[in-house]
């Protein structure tokens, strides 16, 4: 754990995020991604993490990288579920050098001129304050199917 890094603390608590993981395996989270700085959040929008500290799939071992993929199926499928008519998966890397892969739903009263990239930006997006995305969040079906 790198005690600078956004995501490691999201992991280990010390950054809560709207209704806890959502789905927890040995090396990986899924969460709800929190509104930072006191401001709002695009509702849905989620992270999935290794909990190892690394920076992109590169680095990942193949236990870590088979549970990455699964927390994407799983969240993706909630989502699906909860009435996204779809769901974009990115990870850029950027901002923070540990691996986090973006689910960004894209809403059925999303304008299609809307590029999938800003589907949490334009206008009409569903925005949330911290206790209506936790309130989503628990609402998420996550549900493995082995």
């Amino acid at each position: 754990m790198d005690a600078a890094c956004l995501v490691c603390r999201e992991i280990s608590g010390d950054v809560e995020v709207p209704g806890g993981a959502l789905h927890s395996s040995r090396h990986s989270l899924l969460v709800h991604i929190p509104p930072l700085n006191g401001g709002d959040v695009f509702l849905g929008h989620l992270l999935v993490v290794p909990r190892r500290h690394v920076a992109d799939f590169a680095g990942l071992d193949d236990i870590e990288a088979a549970e990455v993929g699964v927390s994407i199926q799983l969240g993706s499928r909630a989502l699906k579920e909860a009435g996204a008519a779809n769901v974009y998966v990115a990870t850029i890397g950027h901002a923070a050098d540990h691996l986090h892969v973006h689910l960004l739903p894209r809403w059925p009263e999303t304008p299609r001129e809307v590029a999938w990239h800003s589907v949490d930006e334009w206008p009409g997006a569903r925005r949330a304050t911290f206790d209506e995305a936790a309130a989503f969040a628990a609402r998420l079906v996550i549900e493995s199917v082995e």
